[in-house]
């Protein structure tokens, strides 16, 4: 596994961890504002709206990062082509 794969996994699923904690922040307030919003007070709350999206686009970097770094550490063999020879033909084909 290469160092720049293992750096994208682990900053990746960094990123993962702090959405999710973004999100259980988000639930809150959303909760705390369906309160207020049904016991009918007026507070001025602010709108959770830019936090869910900031969540959600933490998240989908996060995912990115780490199935990109994932995908980088698998090592595949080599094929090699040589006068339009393959290493394996496949079954079936000639």
């Amino acid at each position: 596994m290469s160092i720049l794969a293992r750096i994208m996994t682990l900053l990746g699923l960094i990123l993962i961890v702090v959405a999710a904690v973004l999100l259980g922040k988000a639930v809150i307030d959303i909760n705390q504002l369906h309160a207020v919003a049904s016991s009918n007070r007026s507070n001025n709350f602010a709108s959770p709206v830019y936090n869910v999206i900031w969540t959600a686009g933490i998240a989908l970097v996060g995912g990115l990062l780490a199935g990109l770094g994932l995908g980088l550490s698998r090592r595949r063999a080599p094929v090699l082509h040589s006068q339009g020879q393959h290493n394996q033909d496949l079954p079936g084909q000639k």
